[in-house]
């Protein structure tokens, strides 16, 4: 790689790592957050260490299902979910995508606060 494409790639991981008011949760075939940004930490209310030692559905009332099957079967899902906070349940919406990092497969869920209608 040359010095521009890696300057571009760390660009790139720290704006994801800033993003105001979108989460960025990366996790794996057996369901375990590997890495977050800071703005997964903002939307869940809780540090990254904790995040990291949960799994997908940790913090959801139903556990992520059916979305969690349904993610596995394609490459883009889209959805709306509930997540329990220390201070209450919150409605997100949230998009996830199938991607490898390093050949190993991941799978990348974006998140935002679902707005008030």
């Amino acid at each position: 790689m040359t010095a521009d494409e890696l300057a571009a790639i760390a660009l790139l991981g720290e704006a994801a790592d800033c993003l105001e008011d979108v989460a960025i949760f990366v996790w794996d075939e057996d369901r375990n957050y590997v890495a977050v940004n800071e703005g997964a930490c903002k939307l869940v209310g809780r540090t990254r260490a904790e995040i990291l030692r949960m799994s997908v559905g940790d913090m959801s009332p139903d556990r992520a299902s059916p979305h969690f099957e349904e993610v596995q079967r394609g490459p883009v899902h889209r959805g709306s979910s509930q997540v329990n906070r220390d201070d209450g349940i919150i409605d997100i919406d949230w998009l996830t995508s199938h991607t490898r990092i390093a050949g190993l497969p991941y799978m990348v869920s974006i998140c935002w606060r679902k707005e008030s209608s």
